[in-house]
């Protein structure tokens, strides 16, 4: 489980980091291009990470509970 939890925060810290990159690229990249990305694979992404880290969290949970009650 300790590699899921880190594997956990290395998504999160990853995520931190490209999203500042983002917003980065966004101050200097404001065109229809832009807005067309961003609807279309940025958007999806964020939803997909965050529901990833999430499900990460949860399975965290339940492989603790289930390892509490083998022991």
């Amino acid at each position: 489980m300790s590699s899921l939890n880190n594997t956990s925060v290395e998504l999160h810290d990853a995520w931190q980091r490209l999203g500042q990159r983002w917003e980065d690229a966004k101050s200097l990249w404001n065109d229809p291009v832009r807005w067309n990305f961003e609807k279309e694979h940025w958007a999806p992404l964020e939803g997909q990470v965050q529901a990833t880290q999430r499900e990460m969290e949860q399975l965290a949970q339940v492989i603790a509970q289930a390892q509490r009650s083998v022991k």
